[in-house]
């Protein structure tokens, strides 16, 4: 597989700014040509995929090219051999997001923030581009209409709900856990599943009865519920 990339670009003047410093395409976008030499990739060769795809996903399409299985818990992104293969991909993402730090700038002076509130968050999703800067209302770009980025809608009432979807869709990958890296998913579904219930001291069930039917899938507490209710109205949590 031979990979051709680079780094952002730099505004070299676009805007009267010098590198790469805000969330323009001009400086977000990278060059990405990716040559699968596999046959199974013959069917999206030489095409161009308007999917939104960042740079973490390199690391998760090298290990499945070579036949590895990417583990997300650990390596953020997602592998493009769907897109390769393709040149589609049911599921893929909706949002594309980027952060950037500027508390070392002299920007930071010239707004008056406080180190620790230099931080700049975006949400793009192919059309529209939410920019969350702490401390300052967002901006909002419509790339359809505005492909030049000139018309901040951040303040028009008219586009409140664009910037609403857009706010929720950042806020949901800010809250997500980015630090459990030491087990996988498919391990922790098997836990929740039931592992629990093959070891240990277990508390909270009625009788041996209940317990039996937990381990065999069954969901006491709904069981319990059926055979006593009066007993479940007065203690829901039991």
């Amino acid at each position: 597989m031979t990979v051709f990339t680079s780094d952002h670009g730099d505004y070299l003047g676009d805007r009267w700014l010098g590198e790469k410093d805000f969330f323009h395409d001009c400086a977000v976008k990278a060059p990405l040509i990716v040559v699968d030499p596999q046959p199974q990739a013959d069917g999206a060769r030489g095409t161009v995929c308007d999917a939104l795809v960042t740079a973490i996903d390199l690391v998760p399409t090298f290990i499945e090219y070579f036949g590895g299985e990417p583990r997300p818990h650990v390596v953020e992104g997602r592998s493009l051999m769907p897109l390769l293969h393709s040149a589609a991909a049911a599921g893929w993402r909706r949002y594309a997001l980027s952060e950037y730090d500027y508390a070392m700038l002299e920007a930071r002076l010239t707004v008056y923030q406080p180190i620790d509130d230099c931080r700049l968050f975006m949400a793009f999703d192919g059309r529209w581009k939410y920019i969350h800067a702490t401390g300052f209302r967002p901006l909002l770009f419509d790339l359809a209409r505005d492909p030049q980025e000139f018309c901040d809608c951040g303040a028009d009432p008219r586009y409140q709900s664009e910037r609403e979807r857009l706010r929720a869709a950042l806020l949901d990958w800010a809250l997500r856990d980015h630090n459990r890296i030491t087990v996988p998913d498919r391990r922790i579904a098997a836990y929740a599943g039931g592992e629990q219930l093959r070891s240990g001291i277990l508390i909270g069930y009625w009788d041996e009865a209940e317990l039996a039917s937990a381990r065999t899938g069954l969901r006491p507490a709904d069981e319990k519920a059926r055979a006593n209710p009066d007993r479940f109205d007065r203690f829901p949590n039991s």
